[in-house]
């Protein structure tokens, strides 16, 4: 073997070994996130019934976010599509209004999961089951922040739980943490409004 034909060979392998170690670390970070999502779901305090088609419901839009991700070699996805994949209900009521963003894989699996707790939310409680209500999902950026806004209307009138659920710790763990943002919940006369505000920067990372 040359020389040139050696250090090709080499580069390969450097190549392949780095690939290899960055999907050890991806399963292994996809795995915590699936082990702690299971872990909050039975501790929730629900029947076990409730508790296996909440934790099912997760499951499946983390591996609606896995299936997009994997497209991009686990490098990003768009934010319209991750929408519409974590949105499996009433989504003709459902209004999209925003441009089409790239964000990061984290982002990506993370806001899967909040989209999937909002319409859960929405469709026990709020404005989706009204045969009049609708959901308005907006996002605009400015200044290098994202600002996106969960509005439900013409539903019925919501009061704050009497207990944080799974939802909204997940939410606020994520948000203030991860992706140094903000995010509000406000309990309307016509249904929940939910808004989050974050730097682009950290959402694409």
């Amino acid at each position: 073997m040359s020389v040139e034909a050696a250090a090709a060979e080499e580069e390969r392998f450097d190549a392949e070994s780095i690939r290899l170690l960055e999907l050890r670390h991806r399963i292994k970070n996809l795995l915590a996130v699936v082990q702690a999502v299971a872990n909050q779901t039975l501790r929730s305090g629900r029947s076990v019934e409730e508790s296996r088609k909440a934790l099912n419901g997760r499951l499946s839009a983390m591996g609606e976010a896995v299936d997009m991700l994997l497209r991009t070699a686990w490098s990003e996805g768009g934010l319209r599509e991750l929408i519409e994949r974590a949105l499996v209900g009433e989504t003709e009521r459902v209004d999209l209004d925003g441009p089409d963003l790239v964000l990061g894989p984290d982002a990506v699996m993370a806001l899967s999961l909040v989209f999937h707790e909002l319409e859960s939310n929405s469709m026990k409680y709020g404005a989706l089951p009204s045969a009049v209500g609708r959901v308005a999902i907006g996002w605009r950026v400015e200044n290098g922040r994202l600002s996106l806004a969960w509005e439900e209307r013409d539903g019925p009138p919501c009061a704050p739980p009497l207990r944080q659920g799974f939802g909204s710790r997940m939410i606020a763990k994520l948000v203030g943490g991860r992706f140094r943002g903000a995010s509000e919940t406000e309990y309307l006369s016509d249904g929940l409004r939910w808004t989050l505000s974050a730097p682009l920067s950290a959402l694409a990372a």
